[in-house]
């Protein structure tokens, strides 16, 4: 075999390798191997209280209604007072990585810590008169 044989052939064998390795790549991508959503799903749901402090009647059914797709389980919804003009997260726990998760998926940044072990739920979203802010979307 002569030697420009022999370079045709390891480039065709290099070009398969590629090419086989760009189809196993795109495959794995296509199934969500790295969506975020998708891996978000795979936790654990995230337990959170809502509570309407805007003042307005039947803000947080329609805050639910949002929050429906997202990985969280409401276990209870009630009325806060006073007035909240901003909507903010309540971290009951102390857990800062499902913090951040649930800042992800519900685009409140706005947070405070009020620890208490007993809390029925990890954290707690109090609905201000800001909420068409995430809503809307």
């Amino acid at each position: 075999m002569t030697q420009r044989k022999r370079i045709i052939l390891v480039t065709i064998i290099v070009l398969l390798v590629l090419s086989a390795a760009g189809i196993l790549w795109y495959q794995l991508k296509s199934e969500g191997g790295d969506d975020s959503a998708n891996a978000e799903h795979k936790l654990p749901a995230i337990k959170l209280i809502l509570t309407n402090g805007c003042g307005f009647e039947g803000v947080a059914k329609e805050f639910s209604d949002f929050l429906a797709d997202k990985n969280v389980d409401i276990v209870f919804m009630g009325n806060a007072r006073p007035i909240y003009d901003k909507t903010l997260i309540v971290n009951r726990k102390g857990d800062a990585v499902d913090l951040q998760r649930l800042q992800r998926m519900t685009g409140i940044e706005r947070f405070t810590e009020a620890r208490n072990e007993n809390a029925l739920a990890e954290f707690e979203i109090i609905i201000g008169k800001d909420y068409e802010t995430y809503t809307k979307n």
